[in-house]
């Protein structure tokens, strides 16, 4: 016979999920570095976030225009294999361009006005790519689609203005007429009232030297 055993419940412990480089690069990478964020930099991740920045190439960037239409778009440094290979340089910039293995066409080099948001501070800085005309025309667009929606919008409210004067115009003119037909139709009133007036019954004298007059009229 065998005792009786509560059942206990095995306590699971979490596995923590392990941070690797990528994950530290991400947290403490910064687009630009100055001087002082290498001196000020004592932990080992902004140690390694700093190697890493020194490795990159900052003559010119990679971008993406995947987001051209809304004026969003991102940038990057070169590598050392980019660089190289002349990625970004003798070929489109945009990661998402056919040209940007190997371009045949012509090349357009750029200085951005970037802005970004970087560990919750807004940060501005100006930087060079090299863009095919097709990426250049992407870049671009946003900028030409406002302007001709702001010419739009004047030249309607010109043609607005231009109609509202046509129209005040019309009135103008069509008061005038009722007046002038109105001072018409008061100029022939008054006109039948004097012929009225002027028209009285002529007497006619009979054979006897008696007059009548025609229609009826009675007799003075």
């Amino acid at each position: 016979m065998s005792l009786y055993k509560p059942y206990v419940p095995k306590t699971t412990v979490a596995a923590s999920t392990p941070v690797t480089e990528f994950d530290i690069l991400k947290a403490s990478h910064k687009f630009l570095r100055d001087g002082t964020d290498g001196e000020a930099s004592t932990s080992w991740n902004d140690q390694l976030a700093q190697k890493y920045y020194d490795s990159l190439y900052r003559e010119f960037a990679i971008c993406d225009l995947k987001h051209y239409k809304s004026g969003n778009f991102t940038l990057r440094w070169r590598t050392e294999t980019e660089v190289l290979s002349g990625t970004g340089d003798t070929t489109c910039a945009n990661a998402r361009c056919p040209d940007h293995t190997a371009s045949s066409t012509p090349l357009t080099t750029l200085e951005l006005p970037f802005t970004y948001e970087e560990h919750g501070q807004r940060k501005e800085a100006l930087v060079k790519v090299v863009l095919c005309s097709k990426c250049v025309r992407k870049i671009m667009w946003k900028r030409k689609h406002e302007k001709r929606r702001e010419d739009e919008g004047g030249a309607v409210e010109a043609k607005t203005g231009e109609s509202e004067q046509v129209e005040d115009r019309k009135q103008l003119k069509s008061r005038s007429r009722s007046k002038d037909v109105e001072r018409d139709v008061e100029r022939h009133r008054a006109r039948r009232r004097r012929s009225s007036r002027s028209r009285s019954p002529r007497a006619h004298k009979t054979e006897s030297g008696r007059p009548y007059y025609k229609r009826g009229t009675a007799v003075a």
